[in-house]
């Protein structure tokens, strides 16, 4: 949560700006905080709150010649009030798991260890076999309602959050049904960039799984994302989800990174 680059820091920028300009949330809730000497930005702190579940993620850092003034201290502060204000269930304190000074910060403001995730990037090239089995389709506004009920199972959403695939697509992100016989199973999420891809959102159903379907999928939109010449390909992972790390392995993905998420308190 306090760190010098280049340990890992989760801004969200992209997701931030593009929810903004769909949303049109403009100044109703501030997100970035942001603490200047003079005219030099010394620490930042962002607020992320996704998917219709009222958590609020902070994350944030101190420049290290401005460390041990309170200076992060008093921009968590101000982003907890906003917190409050805003009625969020749940509040989760991120650090980079090598970061001593963000994880003993976190653990200064009683946060409580949650879980971890891996940053996990496309390392080996996978074979990607012609699949008969499952079909990735874009998804259209039609979908809205099947994206949300699959975000409540995938993901514990506490609602089912309707997304927007038509306008996420203006965006450089679409979202695939996964399908077999025209059922869908699952989806998976992707977010181009001029030379990388981002897969996010990605689950099959439980009545589906233990049958190559999750593997399928993957590889195919591991396809789908190489026919735009796009071969840095990256996702995140909880730790604790073997079942994914194993299947993302197979596939090609090695671990870069550790985001530690701590629980926080927001009425103490």
């Amino acid at each position: 949560m306090v760190f010098s680059l280049p340990k890992t820091l989760k801004i969200e920028l992209d997701y931030k700006l593009n929810r903004s300009r769909n949303f049109k949330i403009g100044l109703e809730n501030i997100n970035e905080f942001l603490y200047y000497v003079g005219d030099v930005l010394v620490a930042y702190l962002g607020i992320s709150s996704f998917g219709g579940s009222n958590i609020g993620e902070i994350n944030g850092m101190t420049h290290p010649d401005f460390r041990r003034n309170g200076l992060f201290k008093k921009l968590l502060e101000l982003a907890i009030d906003e917190c409050k204000g805003r009625s969020f269930d749940k509040l989760l304190l991120l650090s980079d798991g090598n970061s001593n000074s963000g994880v003993e910060f976190i653990k200064a403001t009683y946060g409580k260890y949650d879980f971890s995730e891996y940053r996990m990037k496309l390392v080996n090239k996978t074979t990607l076999e012609n699949n008969n089995t499952i079909s990735l389709r874009k998804a259209g506004k039609s979908d809205g309602k099947e994206i949300g009920r699959q975000n409540a199972v995938f993901f514990n959403c506490l609602v089912e959050d309707e997304s927007f695939p038509e306008e996420e697509e203006e965006l450089n992100k679409i979202t695939y049904m996964v399908e077999v016989k025209d059922t869908s199973i699952g989806k998976v999420r992707v977010n181009y960039s001029d030379n990388s891809a981002f897969i996010s959102g990605f689950g099959i159903m439980p009545n589906f799984r233990g049958k190559g379907y999750g593997k399928a999928a993957l590889k195919e939109a591991i396809g789908l994302i190489n026919e735009r010449e796009i071969y840095e390909i990256e996702l995140d992972v909880e730790c604790k989800n073997n079942t994914a790390l194993n299947l993302y392995e197979v596939c090609g993905f090695q671990e870069m990174s550790v985001m530690n998420y701590y629980s926080y308190d927001i009425n103490e």
